[in-house]
C-alpha cells in the first residue's frame, strides 16, 4: 500500500509534514480503536519518516519488478552460475552505499 495515500501526503513532502501527518494520522485512530488502521499509518510512517527512508521507498518498493537495480543484479548473477550471491540485506547495504556516492 501506498505510504503517501495512506497519511494524505503529496509525494514531495518534507521530514516535517510527514512527522505531523503521522501524529494527525495517530489521533484520528489510536491503538485501542482501530489496530489495523493504526499499523497501516505506523508501517507508512516508518517507510517514509526521513530522507533516506523514502529514497529507500522509491528504489525499493516503488520500482516495476524487474526494474529494480536488485533485479538487474539477480538478473546477472543468475547468468553467471558460479557467482554466489551475496545474502539479500547485504546487497541492500552494498547498493544503499553505491547510491550515496
Amino acid at each position: 500500500m501506498n505510504p503517501y495515500l495512506i497519511l494524505n501526503l503529496p509525494p514531495d513532502a518534507d521530514d516535517q509534514a510527514v512527522r505531523r501527518a503521522y501524529l494527525e494520522a495517530i489521533k484520528l485512530s489510536p491503538p485501542d480503536h482501530d489496530p489495523k488502521r493504526f499499523q497501516a499509518v505506523s508501517v507508512a510512517y516508518e517507510k517514509i519518516k526521513d530522507e533516506p527512508s523514502r529514497h529507500r521507498y522509491t528504489l525499493f518498493d516503488r520500482t516495476p519488478p524487474g526494474d529494480s537495480p536488485l533485479d538487474v543484479f539477480f538478473q546477472w548473477a543468475h547468468l553467471r552460475r558460479q557467482f554466489q550471491p551475496l545474502p539479500l540485506e547485504a546487497m541492500k547495504e552494498w547498493l544503499r552505499a553505491c547510491s550515496k556516492k
